[in-house]
């Protein structure tokens, strides 16, 4: 077995122990896998209570995937019985190839609306079931990546190498006598990272990739979001879920000791801007992950042949959701299986539109179909703050401004209202353009947000999973962690304030390019102008509805924050942020107003 890679970007890679797959803790039962081929005949189940197989499948497991410098990872196939050459869909994760994986769905309350009758438990956390795909003429192969359980090396946590392993996998695969040497890739998060950072090493056998809800810049999108770093979320996925033998790059001590962009973070940006090859995109509004970084992915790719999709519900509930595997089994046939099915007809962007309102009802406009997305034809229109917490079209003349406290989950945001006169739909990444000061310290990490309030003024939230399909009598009233999964109540942006410089040329008029690789600290009471992306968005206003613009020192996702009650914010906030607006102030917040086809 090699050494690792020592450098990223020319610095050092933080490496830390990584826990072995005999702690089970969140995890199934590790069990020592032994190579061997068998038949899974028609009934076969993996455990009680999860969806027999429907057709004989074959089934090889631990087969040894060599890569270029010698390390060995291992996979699990399974493949449909048949004397035809078929394709394959890779999985690719550290999160367990099958029966000793991720358990996150027995850790949320009604797993999300997906029962454990619904798929084999064969599939990998976020990933394509067997059980579904074999029978419709794909074999899946389920990856360790490298350090990753039993697989060999050391556990990179993304980054260059993660291509250019899924390169050697892709080839790999597609030179099994089985296969008749097309491979895509599938899955959710980290399964779908993994398709942008294999695709732009274009392995010759990557025929196209559904990259499904993935962030392609890990420091911008996952965890230094506006330059404010998130700490909590790099060390549970890595330091709790993740199982291996050797060491795993601790990307925790990474963010402590570079919290500004450096090439360290570069090699864990995917730059898609030389992709050609077919690809279908899914976005989802609930993923505090992925949304900014596939919309860029998928934008900055020059293939002629590629897809959008924005779902409103939740990425793995999405995943599952018979009517959308049927939709990508049609991507998949058509560059997999070179069949002529109409694919190409599908409508390059299918938005899904979000009405609020009670539960899933009314219920949002799924899959309303644009030529492109961004759409084309959106008018972005300007919402000036004004005097007693009002937004309008023109910005007033007389300087003013208000403050709230930023340090505190307990303190009330500033916001700003906006009552529609008719039907307006919004649609795409939104901007906020804010002065601002602080007196208390030199310098302020924002939050922004979108809220819907209805037309008695209540704040409205969305529900990703449709939970009247539940059984009859379930308590669906859910705690604070249940409602921060499940709610969606609008779209966010954050910046650091000493993080505000941009490079013009590399920012779109909608997205500003902050590079985050330095800091401009505020002298406490001077005046900054501050320019916030908000995340894309899909929101349908009806008449005497309004949209709710806040200002605020924390993140906000959800109405309700009881856990919070008087705990420190983890940021450097400090007393009073001013936001100043009017006369030589244009503070604002720029919308994107979108015609519906229909209309």
């Amino acid at each position: 077995m090699s050494g690792p890679k020592l450098e990223h970007g020319g610095f050092p890679i933080p490496w830390t122990p990584t826990v072995r797959p005999e702690d089970e803790t969140n995890m199934y039962p590790y069990r020592k896998q032994v190579p061997s081929t068998r038949n899974l005949p028609v009934g076969w189940t993996f455990a009680p209570g999860r969806r027999p197989f429907h057709q004989e499948t074959v089934f090889d497991e631990a087969v040894e995937i060599p890569m270029r410098d010698g390390a060995k990872i291992y996979c699990d196939i399974f493949r449909p019985v048949t004397d035809e050459k078929v394709p394959a869909i890779l999985a690719v994760s550290p999160y367990g190839k099958n029966g000793h994986g991720f358990r996150i769905f027995d850790n949320i309350p009604f797993r999300l609306g997906l029962p454990e009758s619904a798929t084999s438990g064969l599939e990998k956390f976020e990933g394509p079931d067997p059980v579904e795909w074999c029978p419709r003429g794909y074999a899946i192969v389920n990856v360790d990546i490298r350090g990753s359980w039993d697989s060999e090396g050391n556990l990179y946590i993304e980054g260059s190498q993660m291509g250019i392993d899924g390169y050697d996998t892709v080839e790999f695969i597609a030179a099994q006598p089985w296969c008749n040497g097309a491979v895509s890739m599938c899955g959710n998060s980290w399964l779908a990272t993994e398709q942008w950072a294999t695709a732009i090493q274009k392995p010759p056998s990557l025929k196209c990739i559904a990259p499904w809800e993935a962030f392609t810049d890990k420091y911008r999108d996952l965890i230094c979001r506006g330059g404010v770093p998130k700490t909590n979320f790099a060390s549970f996925i890595f330091n709790k879920t993740i199982r291996g033998r050797n060491l795993r790059e601790d990307i925790g001590a990474a963010l402590t000791e570079w919290p500004l962009f450096n090439g360290y973070w570069e090699d864990k940006v995917y730059d898609t801007k030389d992709l050609t090859l077919p690809i279908y995109a899914l976005v989802s509004y609930s993923s505090g992950n992925h949304g900014s970084g596939t919309v860029r992915g998928f934008n900055r790719a020059a293939s002629k042949d590629k897809w959008i999709r924005f779902h409103p519900t939740q990425e793995w509930f999405d995943l599952y959701t018979p009517r959308y595997i049927d939709d990508l089994q049609r991507f998949y046939d058509r560059y997999l299986k070179n069949i002529d099915n109409g694919w190409e007809q599908t409508p390059k962007a299918r938005v899904s539109i979000l009405t609020y309102g009670n539960r899933f009802e009314p219920g949002p406009m799924w899959d309303v179909p644009f030529a492109d997305y961004p759409v084309p034809s959106t008018e972005y229109r300007a919402l000036y703050l004004q005097d007693a917490g009002k937004l309008a079209t023109s910005s007033q003349a007389k300087e003013s401004s208000v403050a709230h406290y930023a340090d505190s989950y307990q303190a009330k945001p500033s916001e700003f209202q906006l009552t529609f006169d008719k039907a307006t739909t919004l649609v795409g990444h939104s901007k906020a353009v804010l002065w601002m000061s602080c007196r208390d310290k030199d310098d302020m990490d924002v939050y922004v947000s979108i809220r819907k309030l209805s037309t008695s003024g209540e704040v409205l939230e969305h529900v990703n999973v449709p939970w009247e399909k539940l059984p009859e009598g379930v308590n669906t009233q859910y705690d604070v962690p249940m409602a921060q999964t499940v709610k969606y109540t609008g779209p966010t942006g954050i910046l650091r304030a000493s993080h505000r410089a941009q490079i013009p040329e590399r920012s779109t008029p909608m997205i500003p390019y902050h590079p985050h690789d330095r800091e401009e600290k505020v002298t406490p009471g001077d005046v900054v102008k501050l320019e916030i992306s908000l995340w894309p968005m899909g929101i349908h206003f009806e008449a005497g509805e309004s949209l709710l613009f806040r200002i605020q020192g924390f993140i906000d996702t959800s109405s309700d924050f009881p856990s919070h009650i008087d705990k420190k914010l983890d940021n450097l906030n400090e007393g009073q942020h001013i936001i100043h607006f009017g006369g030589k102030y244009d503070s604002s917040i720029i919308v994107p107003v979108v015609p519906l086809p229909s209309q």
